[in-house]
């Protein structure tokens, strides 16, 4: 009160009244950015806090724009009125010059294209590929004589293109974007709209197979030009206008024609535009180059080029200039030049030419003769690079003919070379090898590498690969009739997409008329007419209503018309009608085989289909209309695919033969066989630190996505305290199914002070999940990271994904207020690239002096097998026995490759086949195998000796579980993994079935005749015989080995012997094998590769059916006779330590027989010896006698 009495003057506004004078003064002496706008909490030089250096404008000195920033001039400030920024930015680019393209995007950049999908859809090999000219499509034709378009984003099949009655051999895609034109062997060209799919043209001028099919770049008004040629020594330009796509109809029976055939049996193989479409240049059988010139009005052949003395079967113009490269199988090629007065000079290029300095010729390499199967130009044509049939590259200067480059690691011939779109250091190759590389063509490096490995079936050669136009992707085909998509970043949007792709109007038989044009036979509909097909597998069989939705046209389309009904099949064995979709939707979601009572297998294998299969499902709708059902014909579009030899059923539960979706399969991070520093995988034993802030972190992300039911009560920390980190050791480990696969740990924790074990002990249960921090830290890692001193501005770096990635360390600070004293992602870094980041002290690593830097900021540094071994675990003294760890992985290695020799342990040895057994994954949660078992050893995955013997008790665990618990398998299992656990803890032991304690009974019939070891062991090593024999009538009833079941006809084919010095075919070689003529498997195989040696010799053609079915035939076979190669050595190497052990037991006892000269008094060792050499038998084959016999084993210490 005495306040306001004495301050009487100050009214109720008195503030708002200050205020408003403030503002005009200071917008006096100071003006804000916009006047007349007043506001109390305005900012910048609207804030009534300004002053006038706030708001002066400045000014940059010219040397201000001498540096880049990340490429780019600095930005200005907002206040810099600066009126000659032009100048000085012109300034800058003289100062500072362009940006190298190898510094914004280095090679290494390369590495990161990954495989995105795996699709097959078609039945036989697919031999061309196409983009459109945006890269959003991709145009894919094979032998199945179908073209389809697919999207290059998301792999969904758009289309079919049907017509077609034979291979096809080559696409086109206009240069408007508007056009897709394939040729056949049928001897014709079929043109659609890419726009409606409708059929254009169907171009009949040729006599012969189409050998070649391109759109000429040459514009010349509304006139354009095709030009296709062919085995009947034929080119021919088939002119059409860009505004009417009719006048390929009225000019299909006259195209302008040359027929270049000087001798019967020429043949036109291949061509080539120059980059402005002026020029033609075709390569022909009789060793002869024909240019053509279209700048006269109509075509006309301008020279004929004869310098090679064999075949030209690849040529290619560069991408500016007239320049191109022919390629002959001669062993040269030759880099052609136009000069003046219309005379073509060329520059050799030996194929035979070594880089100097190498090692001289052997005389082998000197017989050799090479021969060019493919040549292209980098895209700034300072290079060419020709594919050598030795299995080489070569890399060449083009203006000078200096080899360069010779670029080693394909195995087989080379017919896919594809340079980037727009980096000239990048060449893509691929071969019948199935592998595909990356080059570096200025390193002359690899970049990046795929082998195409099919499981069941071996490598898939690899017949075509293009990039997009943008570079960022690129797409290859295979001998299997897969397409397979790469690129960078995430494949999520494949994910979607099931791996076999067909619409169930694939293969329906076509009605032709006389111009060739086509109606569906059922329909009486142009199929481009027809409703949206349903989506099926390579059986026929309908995919799940999410997959129907992807059929363009589909996307709305009621639940209950998104599956048709099925009724009986062909063979009657089909028997479900689903009159009420809805009430079945869960049944189609398993995609339940509706065989499964006659106890078929769903075969992995499509590329190697047996002859005389119709499997596929008879697929109606009652609703439907008649376009839509799916006849007795579709089945017979099915009937070309393989089924695997059937296996034994006895002992196992029935499995329904169903389609597990991917979340049941167990993760990488259970699976994995190389050791990593993260994610951490537990393994019994381990001690680690456990951090409840990244426990809590994990729940709440589990939350947050509704990843699974979880119970926040039930957490470690809301039954007992627990600090911010515990020390802990792991005691428990179990996974459950759920998915995702979980992890349940339980977790004893350890007095910090004594280090011994506490009664006191809680459990966990997670799974790796991306973006969450491990919450687990061994022991070893956490000393080691805190005996590390880190100061502010240090430099580090850090394993992400088996690379090293750098940065700096910008302070110190708890990842919680809460936690002040954890370590848990206590230090805030830089990385170089310049995002900020919260790491632990054991994510980061000191930089060695000679540490590898990468080639720029956003680019990482691969980690060598040194280093990686350095930052790993390092075993502890008494944690591997006495040996130390290398030593006793070596000789538990050995064990096991002597342990699968064992016929019993065949089911055992290597992972579980899950398209077999598809519910398998579903019912354990984790599966192991002698063979991961064998591969974790060789790589130190495991820490102890304890981790190992978890993972080998869920041998028998896993069999058990999956089986009947009394099956034959079950007690197989038991019998095995109690064999390798007695040898993993004997560990003095070199033999797993000598240095066993296993007693049996009812074995005195061991040495009886017929069932002696010598008797046991030569049927062990003998088992070969029965191996080759089942692969080799496996082998005759897949179609692929139709051409190979007989000698070769001598009347069809006179020539055959003058090429073949050797004929071989499968009927002689089961003559051979059923008369026991081959010593051992490895004649066998010889005999075998002779036939697909002399098919490839008798049809050089690499794009014939036959050469395709003898890469996929010999493939599988490759992959077959490896594995019983690999057994019968081993079981080889057996036989002789037997055999020796046998010998030395005879010694002993002919010694404890003969007459000592002290008497009768015998060798004190003897009959200990003696007992090891009669365990020696009875170890070796109790396996065999248990399963045989059905004699119960017992076990005994």
């Amino acid at each position: 009160e005495d306040l306001v009495a004495a301050n009487r003057h100050v009214a109720p506004d008195h503030l708002l009244q200050i205020c408003k004078q403030i503002g005009p003064i200071l917008d006096r002496e100071v003006p804000s950015g916009v006047p007349g706008v007043h506001s109390l909490l305005g900012a910048g030089k609207h804030s009534l806090l300004r002053t006038t250096k706030d708001c002066c404008n400045s000014r940059w000195k010219a040397s201000t724009f001498a540096a880049l920033h990340r490429g780019r001039p600095p930005e200005r400030p907002l206040n810099c009125s600066d009126n000659s920024i032009g100048k000085y930015l012109q300034l800058c680019r003289e100062l500072t010059g362009a940006q190298r393209f190898s510094s914004i995007n280095p090679v290494s950049n390369y590495q990161h294209m990954k495989m995105h999908r795996r699709i097959l859809g078609h039945l036989s090999a697919v031999y061309c590929i196409a983009f459109d000219r945006t890269g959003s499509r991709i145009f894919t034709g094979s032998d199945d004589a179908l073209v389809k378009i697919w999207s290059s984003f998301d792999g969904r099949l758009h289309s079919t293109l049907r017509g077609h009655n034979a291979e096809i051999s080559d696409l086109a895609v206009n240069f408007e974007n508007t056009l897709i034109a394939a040729g056949s062997c049928d001897k014709t060209i079929r043109v659609w709209c890419l726009r409606t799919c409708a059929p254009v043209a169907v171009l009949q001028g040729h006599s012969g197979s189409i050998t070649s099919l391109q759109f000429s770049p040459f514009v010349k008004g509304s006139k354009r030009y095709m030009v296709s040629t062919g085995t009947d020594a034929t080119v021919c330009f088939w002119q059409w206008d860009v505004h009417s796509f009719f006048l390929f109809l009225l000019i299909s029976d006259r195209p302008h024609k040359f027929t270049e055939k000087p001798r019967p049996g020429v043949q036109t193989v291949c061509s080539s535009f120059s980059p402005g479409g002026m020029f033609l240049a075709t390569g022909s059988t009789d060793d002869v180059i024909r240019i053509y010139f279209l700048g006269f009005g109509s075509p006309e052949k301008l020279a004929e080029l004869d310098s090679h003395t064999d075949k030209v079967d690849s040529i290619q113009f560069c991408h500016s200039g007239e320049r191109f490269v022919s390629g002959s199988r001669d062993g040269t090629a030759r880099i052609w030049q136009l000069h003046q007065r219309n005379q073509w000079k060329s520059i050799l290029l030996d194929m035979s030419a070594t880089l100097p300095g190498s090692a001289p010729l052997t005389e082998a390499e000197n017989f050799f003769k090479p021969k060019v199967t493919m040549v292209s130009w980098d895209r700034h044509d300072n290079t060419v690079i020709t594919a050598v049939n030795n299995h080489l590259l070569k890399v060449w200067n083009s203006y000078t003919g200096q080899l360069l480059h010779i670029l080693k690691g394909h195995e087989a011939e080379v017919f896919v070379l594809e340079p980037h779109p727009y980096d000239p250091r990048i060449m893509l190759s691929a071969g019948h090898d199935g592998n595909v590389f990356i080059w570096d063509l200025i390193r002359g490096t690899k970049t990046m590498h795929y082998f195409n490995m099919i499981e069941g079936q071996g490598h898939g050669a690899v017949f075509d690969c293009k990039f997009t136009s943008d570079g960022h992707r690129f797409a290859m085909t295979d001998s299997h009739g897969h397409l397979v998509i790469f690129g960078f970043g995430s494949s999520k949007p494949y994910e979607k997409l099931p791996d076999q792709v067909f619409f169930h109007t694939d293969y329906r038989p076509l009605i032709r008329d006389s111009n060739g044009f086509v109606l569906d036979e059922q329909t009486q509909q142009a199929p481009h007419l027809m409703p949206p097909p349903f989506l099926v597998d390579v059986d026929g069989n309908p995919h799940p209503p999410r997959f129907q939705r992807l059929v363009p046209g589909r996307e709305n389309i009621a639940d209950e018309h998104l599956v048709p009904q099925l009724v009986t099949s062909i063979s009657g064995h089909l028997q479900l009608k689903l009159h009420n979709f809805s009430s079945n939707i869960a049944l189609f979601d398993c995609t339940v085989s509706l065989n499964e009572r006659m106890e078929v297998q769903s075969p992995p294998n499509v590329g190697l289909r047996r002859s005389g299969q119709v499997e596929g499902v008879r697929q109606m709708h009652q609703n439907a209309p008649r376009s839509q059902m799916a006849t007795e014909r579709d089945l017979q579009a099915w009937r070309r695919r393989v089924v695997v030899p059937e296996l034994t059923t006895s002992g196992y539960r029935p499995s329904i033969n169903r389609e597990i979706s991917n979340e049941f399969r167990p993760s990488a991070w259970i699976t994995d066989v190389i050791p990593r520093k993260s994610p951490f995988v537990p393994q019994m034993g381990d001690e680690v630190i456990y951090f409840r802030q990244g426990h809590e972190a994990y729940v709440d992300a589990v939350c947050r996505t509704n990843l699974y039911p979880i119970n926040l009560d039930r957490q470690p920390w809301k039954k007992m305290e627990l600090r911010d980190q515990e020390f802990v050791k792991i005691t428990g480990i179990k996974y459950e199914v759920s998915p995702p696969t979980l992890c349940c740990l339980k977790l004893t924790q350890i007095d910090p002070g004594t280090g011994k074990i506490t009664d006191r002990s809680f459990s966990i249960k997670y799974h790796d999940m991306p973006d969450v921090i491990d919450f687990l830290v061994l022991r070893q890692s956490y000393d080691d990271a805190r005996n590390r001193a880190w100061r502010s501005n240090d430099r580090f770096r850090s394993v992400i994904d088996d690379a090293w990635w750098f940065g700096t360390i910008v302070c110190q600070e708890p990842y919680q207020s809460e936690y002040p004293d954890s370590l848990f992602q206590c230090f805030k870094v830089k990385w170089d690239n310049g995002e900020i980041e919260k790491l632990s002290p054991w994510d980061v690593e000191a930089i060695p002096e000679n540490a590898e830097q990468p080639e720029s900021e956003s680019a990482g540094v691969p980690v060598t097998d040194e280093e990686m071994i350095d930052i790993l675990y390092k075993s502890q003294e008494g944690e591997w026995g006495k040996k130390g760890r290398d030593q006793e992985s070596a000789r538990i290695i050995t064990g096991i490759e002597q342990l699968v020799t064992v016929d019993i342990v065949a089911p055992f040895s290597g992972p579980v086949d899950l398209i077999q057994y598809p519910t398998y994954c579903a019912i354990i949660a984790y599966p192991t195998d002698l063979n991961t078992i064998k591969l974790r050893l060789k790589h130190n995955f495991y820490r102890r000796l304890s981790a190992l013997i978890w993972d080998v008790k869920h041998i028998e665990q896993n069999a058990k579980t999956f089986n009947e618990p009394r099956s034959k398998i079950a007690e197989s299992a038991k019998i095995i993994t109690n064999v390798l656990l007695k040898f993993i803890r004997l560990v003095f032991s070199e033999d797993p079935f000598i240095d066993s304690d296993v007693a049996f009974q009812d074995m005195d019939d061991i040495d009886a005749p017929g069932t002696s070891a010598a008797q046991r062991l030569r049927q062990v090593v003998d088992a070969w015989k029965d191996h080759c024999k089942r692969l080799l009538d496996y082998m005759f009833e897949c179609e692929d080995s139709e051409p190979f079941r007989d000698p070769v006809d001598q009347r069809e084919y006179p020539d055959y012997c003058n090429i073949i010095d050797t004929p071989m075919d499968l009927g002689s070689v089961r003559q051979t094998l059923e008369e026991d003529r081959y010593e051992n498997p490895i004649d066998f195989c010889k005999d075998t590769r002779q036939i697909f040696t002399n098919a490839k010799s008798y049809t050089p053609n690499k794009r014939s059916k036959i050469y395709s079915m003898t890469l996929r035939l010999s493939a599988f076979f490759e992959e077959s006779i490896s594995k019983i190669i690999s057994d019968y050595k081993t079981a080889v190497k057996s036989s002789l330590k037997l055999r020796r052990s046998q010998r030395f037991r005879k010694k002993l006892q002919h010694q404890e027989s003969a007459p000592s000269r002290q008497g009768s008094t015998r060798y004190a060792g003897s009959p200990c010896l003696c007992c090891c050499c009669d365990l020696l038998f009875y170890i070796y084959f109790y396996c065999i006698n248990s399963v045989h016999s059905n004699k119960k084993v017992i076990f005994s210490s």
